[in-house]
């Protein structure tokens, strides 16, 4: 009896179980008015993939997306099935494991195959939704492994699109040098791809775009100009105008334009806003935009104006976890100006957000530079805010609760300006020892010793020489000559760049190329320890002084040489001076 009994129930069961996924299947089309999860297999591959450009309801689209799926898993398609993947991962945008598990599917299927380009585009963007939650480290490793499978197998589309994100990264941590590099080889190739199909101009718009952002935040004006008008001609009838737009205002901001500032910025701010590829063109040019419409009324002395921008961009932070670094100019702002009008409450407000939102950014970078903090010093900051804290503590009881919670702030970048203040060390004590050192004779081993001329080759009067020549060229500062290579230096010694390479390389101790760079650099140190006026010169002036055609070469060789960076030295023998002065 109990065995009939226990039957009829697992028969009820089944009924129930069938007839309940029956009717959802019917009453989710009819409700829905869409046809059936088996009619919409018959369909085409294409014409299902086009209907989440078509559907406007989501629910809609998800069910084309179901369909898409279950047909390419019953035809045993590995790209469809890839391609399926991806496209249902759309559907979890509040579920970050969810949809890394269905990208991740997808890649297993084609990731050995020949279907490159699936590959690369999940990649893509595993890395783009892991940095949107804040995970950059991680997005990274995402973006090194898309690149290195498209170099691994040639596509080039993808390596111009993964080292633009590897660019990104860079500039937010600050390493606007490498940043630079990345986005330049980007926007070669982007310009190779120019006239091969409709739209081919768009990411070779957004690159250059990119690549005139990080020039303005390295404050190489100049450089950023000019590749803003190498695109913005082109960019006039395409979507990302609104960019160039943005961009129009800021450099009309470093020109003093204040008013056309303005003007251009607020019609990029409204076009962006309205532009349906804006997540594309990225968030952080938004940001930008709104930083420099406050700086703009902040040089007109409409404080108000500028604030209502500024706390703009802190309510952007607030709702992402992917504009931090972007918007850090805005805090010190706010901070300023209402230290200005004396609102404490305001001003220790917005020196907590700054102080946590840098707490968050050292901590997802522990190898961030000193670049962070050029704007606003934190020590100054946490100094200000302490005292700010006593103030408070006269006026309102709950001020021991402030104090606990910036101890707890205080406490926990400790590590990070332990870090910085031991570089700044290292950076000072290589100061001291350049200022120490008097002018000596540069990288000569000892000329005058006898040494074994068969060693290298070259009769003695021969060595003697250019031994000689060489005297007069150190002597004279003929190094200072732009592009000098050794074969003209050869010439002018009346000898061959082969004996010149070979005696420099045995009695100076180096190549030619270094040889030549510490040169330049010692005699510009010593022109910047002697004379106050070249002080003031630009870092791309000095190069020029030193008779490098690149700054960037030159404050590499400085480095390399020094140990620090020009702009470091100059700015220590200003301080030194002004100390002394006072």
């Amino acid at each position: 009896m109990e065995r009939k009994s226990y039957h009829i129930f697992v028969y009820r069961f089944i009924c129930i179980v069938v007839l309940t996924l029956g009717l959802q299947n019917i009453v989710y089309s009819q409700n829905k008015n869409l046809p059936s999860i088996d009619s919409l297999m018959q369909w085409e591959f294409e014409e299902l993939y086009q209907k989440q450009f078509t559907e406007k309801d989501p629910y809609s689209n998800k069910w084309f997306a179901k369909a898409y799926l279950q047909k390419a898993k019953s035809l045993d398609s590995i790209s469809e099935m890839a391609r399926g993947f991806h496209w249902t991962s759309y559907f979890f945008i509040d579920n970050y494991e969810k949809r890394i598990i269905y990208i991740d599917s997808g890649i297993a299927k084609v990731k050995n195959t020949q279907h490159v380009l699936q590959t690369g585009a999940m990649q893509m963007t595993k890395g783009i939704i892991t940095q949107q939650k804040g995970n950059y480290n991680k997005a990274l490793d995402y973006y090194l492994e898309g690149l290195e499978h498209a170099e691994r197998n040639k596509v080039l589309v993808y390596i111009s699109l993964f080292r633009s994100k590897i660019a990104a990264l860079k500039r937010k941590l600050g390493k606007y040098d490498e940043a630079k590099s990345l986005y330049k080889k980007s926007v070669q190739y982007e310009k190779t791809q120019i006239g091969k199909k409709v739209n081919d101009s768009t990411r070779y718009l957004m690159f250059l775009s990119d690549l005139v952002s990080t020039y303005q935040l390295n404050k190489e004006i100049d450089s950023a100009y000019y590749y803003y008008r190498e695109g913005t001609i082109m960019a006039q009838n395409t979507d990302i105008k609104v960019v160039y737009t943005l961009n129009k205002g800021i450099f009309q901001y470093y020109d003093k334009d204040y008013i056309n500032a303005i003007q251009s910025i607020k019609q990029g701010v409204k076009e962006f806003l309205t532009n349906k590829y804006r997540a594309t063109y990225g968030y952080h040019n938004l940001i930008n935009g709104y930083v420099f419409l406050g700086k703009s009324y902040s040089s007109l002395q409409q404080e108000e104006k500028a604030m209502g921008y500024f706390k703009k961009i802190d309510s952007f932070v607030q709702l992402s976890n992917d504009l931090i670094s972007e918007a850090r100019p805005a805090y010190p702002e706010m901070i300023k100006y209402y230290k200005s009008i004396n609102d404490r409450d305001n001003q220790l407000y917005y020196i907590n957000r700054l102080l946590h939102n840098d707490s968050i950014f050292h901590n997802r970078y522990k190898t961030t530079t000193d670049k962070l903090n050029t704007e606003f010093d934190t020590p100054l900051l946490i100094a200000q805010k302490e005292s700010i804290i006593q103030e408070l503590t006269t006026k309102n009881n709950q001020s021991y609760y402030i104090i606990l919670i910036s101890l707890l702030v205080i406490l926990g970048i400790t590590s990070v300006l332990y870090i910085s203040r031991r570089k700044n060390k290292q950076y000072k004590k290589r100061f001291d020892s350049l200022m120490s050192d008097s002018p000596k004779e540069i990288n000569k081993i000892n000329s005058t010793t006898d040494h074994n001329n068969t060693a290298i080759d070259i009769a003695k009067d021969v060595v003697d020489l250019i031994l000689k020549e060489l005297e007069d060229f150190e002597k004279n500062n003929s190094f200072l000559e732009i592009k000098l290579t050794s074969a003209m230096m050869a010439k002018k010694m009346n000898t061959n760049s082969k004996y010149l390479t070979k005696v420099i390389k045995y009695y100076r101790g180096k190549t030619f190329s270094p040889y030549i760079n510490d040169l330049r650099i010692e005699y510009i140190i010593e022109r910047l320890k002697a004379d106050k006026k070249i002080r003031n010169y630009t870092i791309k002036a000095l190069a020029k002084e030193a008779g490098f055609n690149s700054t960037e070469v030159f404050s590499k060789s400085f480095y390399k040489k020094t140990g620090i960076y020009p702009s470091y030295f100059i700015k220590r023998l200003q301080s030194e001076e002004n100390q002394s002065v006072n």
